[in-house]
Order: structure tokens, then sequence, then C-alpha cells
């Protein structure tokens, strides 16, 4: 028997006997880390030839077995995936080509949902760009039937082929993978990254969700997240596995490490070490330091678990090492010995509240703080480990200052609006944008240019109270302010008010008294420009409704874009607080 004949009878038997194993790998929304849901993969036996799906298919192409292979994986993977009882989407991959056989206008994959007890939302058929189909308006009508069904539509391996933009125009799909190609090294690769971010524009306008495949390095994850993209799938991410689970653990703690470290929880920098009652013996105190060698203080708590001091180490052992110290405390009450209580706060402060507290006690900060869970004993907090913090966080936010204002740009922008809608806070956004800007570089030139921005990056500072805004230069002549307080409208006219008035001062006396200047644009034609003035776009994103900052960011730009529209100085307050309606996990397809 030659070695394509034992392929031949090895994929029947596979068959016969449904020896085929379905793995599922998560895809997770990269802004928190929720699964969307799990693409079903497919394995052979493990002592096969046939165990890598590549072998697998490709033999099964060869002797025209492709569709009953294809229909058992789906049958397979419905079955486990309703067996499982996971929250999320089924992600099942279709070969386009045998949309138009037997399984349409059938519905062979309804009957097995149905049967599985799952709902038709529940799942996407991807459809691969590898695979080029002749016949278009035969496959478009193919999956407009997979639509009629409930299901959802998703394009893999966009970029792989030649057809991808036709695909998705004609299709219109609800998501939209790209090819794990463009992916790896995003991060050092400007064509890539290009190609990506041009992508991901596209589908914001077009109402299809984003998931980047093939992400293998936290440096991918953190540039596909920078570039827009909403999901994420690869290794980093989580494996293919015959379990699934409900959320990545990989994923958690690089989530962590890319945020932004304003409102950082204090947890990083706390030490679970036991506290004693302040009635327990020095000698037992004594004891527990002599027994576990890492522990240099301990709080000391009365009967309520409330902290009312600690015991170090070394004060203890200096009390028993003087004449007669030990016979004099060993029997007392560790009272006598504790200092007293440190800085106390409560977990739910931010590393940089609590960094602010021990700058302000300075003089008598110590090693270590207490914290408290609603009054209770928490844990020990240390002091180096939040100057550690902080300092980390000044390196990070001086990698992504403007170098001309000195204002954080767009990374921390983004992480920080993360923050906040993570934690459900109530916040505006204002997105102020000069008018006129270009011709007036061209005629005055970029280093009057660079003043104009400069004047407009002092006047927000001086009139955003401290405290209660956030201001970002994200490139060019646009800023944005995140507000926290409650003097937005108020502020924004200030900053309105003040840089109409000093604006006159980068004017010559002569396009002054005309109001304006004249340039000539792109085709070569004279055109008059008024003087400079600020447009100014106010939205105030609901988080129940806002995902990402990717949300809150096409809020804003809508905002800008309306307060542009009114010549001259205008100020737009949008009533709008969430994203354009479009596919997510929690409304499905618009």
């Amino acid at each position: 028997m030659g070695l394509s004949d034992y392929h031949r009878d090895e994929l029947r038997h596979i068959l016969a006997n449904k020896r085929l194993t379905p793995l599922f790998q998560p895809i997770v929304r990269l802004s928190d880390g929720k699964n969307l849901g799990f693409e079903a993969l497919i394995r052979g036996p493990s002592n096969s030839a046939l165990h890598s799906p590549g072998n697998l298919f490709k033999t099964a192409i060869s002797y025209n077995l492709l569709e009953p292979l294809e229909l058992l994986c789906r049958e397979l993977s419905i079955n486990a995936f309703a067996k499982a009882g996971t929250d999320g989407l089924l992600f099942l991959n279709v070969n386009p080509l045998l949309l138009l056989t037997s399984d349409h206008p059938s519905g062979l994959t309804k009957k097995m949902i149905e049967a599985a007890g799952l709902a038709p939302e529940q799942i996407v058929i991807e459809l691969s760009e590898q695979f080029q189909v002749e016949d278009t308006e035969l496959f478009i009508n193919a999956v407009k039937h997979y639509r009629e069904f409930g299901f959802k539509i998703a394009i893999d391996d966009l970029g792989s082929g030649f057809s991808g933009l036709r695909l998705w125009s004609e299709l219109r799909p609800d998501i939209v993978k790209i090819d794990r190609y463009f992916i790896d090294q995003l991060h050092q690769d400007p064509i890539k990254k290009a190609f990506v971010k041009n992508i991901i524009e596209i589908a914001k306008d077009t109402g299809s969700s984003i998931i980047a495949e093939g992400i293998e390095t936290s440096e991918e994850l953190q540039m596909c997240r920078e570039l827009g993209a909403e999901y994420g799938q690869g290794y980093l991410l989580g494996r293919p596995q015959a379990e699934m689970q409900d959320s990545p653990t990989a994923l958690a703690p690089l989530l962590v490490s890319s945020q932004l470290k304003l409102n950082q929880a204090l947890d990083p920098v706390v030490i679970a070490t036991p506290a004693v009652l302040q009635t327990t013996p020095a000698a037992e105190v004594a004891e527990l330091f002599a027994n576990d060698k890492s522990l240099a203080c301990m709080a000391v708590v009365d009967n309520q678990q409330r902290p009312v001091g600690v015991v170090s180490r070394s004060v203890l052992n200096e009390k028993f090492s003087h004449t007669f110290g030990r016979a004099l405390y060993q029997r007392k009450s560790i009272s006598y010995c504790m200092e007293k209580a440190p800085l106390v706060v409560e977990k739910s402060m931010s590393i940089d509240d609590v960094s602010s507290l021990i700058s302000e006690d300075a003089d008598d900060a110590g090693l270590y703080f207490l914290v408290t869970d609603n009054g209770s004993y928490y844990g020990l907090g240390s002091v180096r480990k939040v100057l550690k913090q902080i300092s980390e966080n000044k390196v990070f936010f001086a990698r992504y200052t403007n170098p001309l204002t000195l204002l954080p740009g767009n990374v921390p922008l983004n992480l920080h609006i993360d923050t906040l809608l993570r934690q459900g806070s109530n916040f505006s956004v204002a997105y102020i944008d000069i008018d006129y800007f270009k011709p007036y570089n061209d005629i005055y030139g970029y280093s009057k240019g660079d003043l104009v921005i400069e004047l407009l990056a002092k006047i927000i500072q001086t009139e955003v109270p401290a405290g209660e805004g956030y201001i970002y230069h994200i490139g060019g002549d646009d800023f944005l302010v995140v507000f926290t307080g409650d003097s937005t409208m108020a502020v924004l006219a200030q900053i309105q008010s003040r840089f109409n008035d000093r604006i006159k001062h980068y004017y010559s006396e002569a396009h002054l008294a005309d109001g304006g200047c004249s340039a000539v644009d792109r085709l070569g034609q004279p055109l008059f420009y008024p003087l400079i003035s600020l447009s100014i776009g106010v939205v105030e994103p609901d988080p129940q409704l806002c995902v990402s900052q990717h949300d809150v960011s096409e809020l804003a730009s809508s905002a800008k874009r309306e307060a542009k529209k009114t010549s001259g100085p205008s100020i737009f307050h949008s009533r709008r607080r969430g994203p354009a309606q479009k596919f997510s996990p929690e409304n499905g397809s618009e």
C-alpha cells in the first residue's frame, strides 16, 4: 500500500469513527480582557500522520473528502461548546466553496446548532480569504442565507489573498480578522502599522469589529491596542485547548502592565503580613519573628482588627538585648514594645494619593504604612515600592511627552480614559482644535506656528483647575482635556475668550485690519482665511455605553467636527453619550 493510499484510508477511518478532537482558542477584548468567544480548531488522532490540521485538510482535498470532514469538525465543535456551557460566541471556520454545496440551502449547520441547544446568535461563520470563489454572486447569496438564520459573519485572514477589500465591501461582515502576517513584529514595521491602522479606520466607518490574529508578544499586544484593534487572538492571549476558560490567565498581568499609572490600585505595593493583637505577649511576637526571617515588621491591632501601631524586629530585639530586657518585656503585652502607628490609608486609595501623603509626612515616613479595608487591617504597604512605582510612572510619561509643549500625548490619554471607563467614573472630554492653523503656518512660518501652539497650551494649563482636568497634546494643533470636575463649560469659555484676545498679537497690523489673510490652496487658487480661532467639541461618555477609549475618541472627534461647522470660535456640547451603534458581544449586529 502506497503512502497516499494509507492517508486516504486513515482519513476514512477517522471520519467513520469520529476520531477528531476540537480545541478552542479564546478571542478577547483588548481593553479589559473580557472574552468575546472562542474559535473552534481541530486535531486528528495524536498517533496519526493526520494529527496536524494541515495534513488532515490537505488529504481531504486530495480525495474529495473536504465536505464530510468540515461537517464533522463543525458537529464535534458545536457539541463540545454546548456541553461546556460557556458564554460568548463560537467561531466556526467554513471553506467558502462549501457554502455552495449541500450545506446551502439545506441548513445542516443550523440543525446541528438547534440539536445542541445553542442559539444561532452565538455562532460566527468565519470565511477565509485564502479560498477564491469564482461565482461571487452565488457566494454572496449563500452568505445572505446564513445571515437569515441569525449567524454572524466574519472574514478570516484578511490580507492573505487578493480580494479582501472587495470581499469586505460586498459581504459587509460583522467581524474582520487581520491576518497574523501583519501582526507579527507590527511594532517594528511601519508598513504593517500603516496597513493595520487603515484597516481599523475602515472598520470604524463600516461598523465591523476588528480581531488581530497571531498576537504573540506584549509589544504586539500594546501596538494593536494603540492602533485601535478591539479584539485579539494569539498564543500570548491563550493557546488552543480542549477546555474553555472564562478569561485567559496570561492576559491579566499584561493588561495591568500597560495601563496608565493613574488611580493605580494599592495591591501591588501591599505586603500580606500577619497582624498581632495588642494583648499578645512580647515573647510570642519575638518567636514569630524568629520563625520567619522575612518578617521585618508586623501590624498591631485591637479586638476589632483595627490597627493601633506596628512592631519591628529591630526595635523588639533592641529591647530584649538590654540587661534584664527580656525578663522585663517578655511577659508584657506587645503594646509596650510597639511603635506609634505610621500612616494609615484605605486600600481604595490610589498609589498617587498615597505618594502625596508620604511626601507631606516625609520627616516621619518610615519603611511601611498600614493599609485597611473598611477600617480593618488589610496589610503593610511598602514605601519603597510606592516610590519605585511613582518613578516608573514618571519615566512612562516622559516617554510619551510632546517635545514642544511637554504635555502627555496619545498613549497616556488612551490609557487614562480606559482606566476611567473601567472604574465607571463620570467625566467629560473636550477636544480643542485650532481653526485655519495650516494657512497661518504656511504664511507666517512653522516657528511662528509653534508659538501659537505654545500659547494655547499655556492658556489651557492656566485655566484648567488643578485636580479637575488632565491636559493632553495629541498632535499638531489638537489638544484634549479630560475633566473630572463640574466646571467644564465655564473653563472652556474662559479658554476661548483668552485665546481670542491673545491671538491678535500674532498677526501683522495689515492682516488684523483685513480680519484675516490670503493663502494659496492645493490647487493654486488664492483663498481668504479668517483669523485663527478655536473649535471645541465636548462630550460626556457613559461608561455603560463606551467599551474603551476608542469609543470615547469617536465621540469626541464627532463633537469637534460639529463645532467646526460653525464659522469662528465655537463650542459644541454633544448630547450623544455612546458610540454609533455597531456589532458588539452585548448588542449583536446593528
